[in-house]
């Protein structure tokens, strides 16, 4: 990663520059060696970093014994009075390394609190949003992605900006709440006075800055892949409609795969139960069966139930539709129960490269994702997008599908921005719905009629190394489809509101909730 100035983990700060570790007011001290194991973390927070990668990376070569390295830990642990057997800093995974556990935030770029933003200086600054879950459970999964979208804003500032203007983006946490995304979308509108909001990542925090922007005016271009049955003029959405994701993946597991048998596991979210309601549609019409339904939440002993119901049931294959951390536990009991690929696959719809690095390669290799984007799309600009990542970021560091949307949809916008009154969010809309884009998985462009992003879908199988092996493309853009084709606009439209009617007018259901949804899996 690049050296960044300061880092932050409260009550910690870690100066780069200067190589210090500040607690709160208080000078650490630390030998120059174990800054550098403790800074390599820091930049590679929330994720495994094996023994041989820090060897590799403090030591550049040089011959070092694990017991060294587990001495510079033991320091760091001690500075920071961390207890190896119940962590809340660095986590050791027995055998394979270590994990430094808190969200880091680099106190140079993000999170200025709104209150403190200074009014923005016209015509030499344009404001803009990123809001994303820099807390919770969302936060492994969603973080990177504002990684992506700032380097997106980097090379248009260094290009000269937006008609000689400098983007400013004002970073804010939705905290993985939904109602947490409404409140900070309206004062990043009304506060800030950003001229677009990129991000949101959940369908739930989605829906709930929707009508934020409606009543405002304003717009909102989200970069993930999601259920569709929906069509906002003030959002446009550069990932996937799920006839650019969801459906083909049926249609290939049928057609490839000869599966026939199909379990449905996802959590309850609109986003896993409209997914699902598409996949049954989808299956029934060709003749498969789907044998088991079912749903999770976060941190849920209802995990080990699910899992043992897959087992008993014997599915041909499995669909995922889980999202952030949720897949851990989850993957963890489904291998302790005998469950593996070669006897059972998967097939993920929100699992790319970042997840990847937080469960086992070993044990995931020979599962499927699917997507529009990888890692490893072999293309010159894809190449070339990697490379600027890393060299911004860290040549540890990962790029995914949602990353790769969320940067190709600011450039988009900023497409739109030079055409159009920068600081007239209308005029932009309407700019927009002509752009087009040579994005590093393939040229894209935004669907005039729908607002929503013609994009090449591809399957992915699970590799060694936490990649993967691209199995299948459609080689061209598809346009994208709001409105799965196996029911009407008006019916999905009722299948939702029994959702939200049912969750006491939320997009996802607490773990208290009494309310049944069931009966939405067969609403027509």
């Amino acid at each position: 990663m690049a050296s960044r100035a300061i880092f932050v983990f409260p009550p910690f700060r870690l100066d780069v520059a200067n190589e210090q570790l500040w607690h709160d007011s208080n000078l650490l001290d630390l030998r120059p060696k174990t800054f550098e194991v403790l800074l390599y973390l820091v930049q590679n927070a929330q994720r495994l970093v094996t023994k041989r990668e820090l060897l590799n990376s403090v030591w550049a070569g040089a011959s070092v014994s694990d017991e060294l390295l587990r001495g510079y830990i033991r320091e760091l642990r001690e500075a920071l009075g961390d207890d190896a057997k119940k962590p809340r800093y660095i986590e050791t995974v027995p055998t394979r390394g270590y994990r430094f556990l808190p969200w880091v935030n680099d106190e140079s770029s993000v999170q200025t609190p709104l209150s403190e933003l200074k009014p923005a200086k016209a015509p030499q600054e344009l404001r803009v949003g990123i809001l994303h879950s820099l807390t919770g459970t969302m936060a492994s999964t969603e973080s990177p992605v504002v990684d992506a979208t700032l380097l997106a804003i980097e090379e248009i500032n260094e290009r000269g900006g937006i008609l000689g203007r400098e983007i400013q983006p004002v970073v804010i946490d939705g905290a993985s709440d939904e109602r947490a995304f409404a409140r900070q979308a309206a004062a990043l509108i009304a506060e800030a006075k950003v001229c677009a909001i990129f991000g949101c990542w959940t369908s739930a925090s989605r829906k709930s800055v929707l009508p934020i922007v409606e009543q405002r005016d304003h717009l909102l271009i989200y970069p993930t892949q999601y259920e569709g049955m929906e069509q906002c003029s003030n959002i446009f959405y550069t990932g996937a409609a799920p006839n650019q994701q969801i459906i083909p993946a049926v249609s290939w597991t049928v057609g490839f795969l000869r599966k026939k048998r199909f379990f449905l596991v996802g959590w309850n979210s609109v986003y896993s139960r409209a997914a699902n309601a598409i996949i049954r549609d989808e299956v029934e019409a060709s003749g498969g069966e789907i044998v088991g339904e079912e749903y999770v939440l976060p941190d849920s002993t209802e995990v080990t139930r699910v899992v043992r119901t897959i087992a008993q049931t014997e599915p041909d294959l499995i669909f995922n539709s889980l999202v952030g951390d949720m897949n851990l536990f989850y993957t963890r009991l489904l291998r302790a129960a005998g469950i593996t690929p070669e006897k059972i696959p998967t097939v993920y719809f929100s699992v790319g490269e970042i997840e990847l690095q937080s469960l086992s390669a070993r044990e995931i290799v020979g599962d499927y994702a699917s997507w529009n984007y990888f890692q490893s799309l072999d293309r010159p600009e894809n190449h070339a997008f990697v490379k600027r990542f890393r060299s911004r970021y860290g040549r540890q560091r990962v790029v995914a599908d949602t990353m790769e949307a969320g940067y190709f949809g600011v450039h988009l916008w900023a497409q739109a921005a030079h055409a159009a009154d920068p600081d007239d969010v209308a005029a932009i809309r309407r700019a927009l719905a002509n752009q087009s884009f040579e994005a590093p998985g393939g040229r894209v462009r935004i669907d005039a009629e729908n607002q929503h992003t013609w994009k090449t879908m591809r399957l992915g199988r699970i590799v060694e190394g936490g990649q993967f092996e691209i199995v299948w493309s459609s080689e061209k853009a598809i346009r994208p489809e709001p409105y799965p084709g196996s029911r009407s606009p008006a019916a999905w439209k009722e299948f939702l509101n029994k959702l939200y009617k049912a969750w006491g007018g939320n997009w996802t259901k607490s773990q208290t909730a009494i309310p049944q949804v069931d009966d939405c899996d067969s609403a027509e």
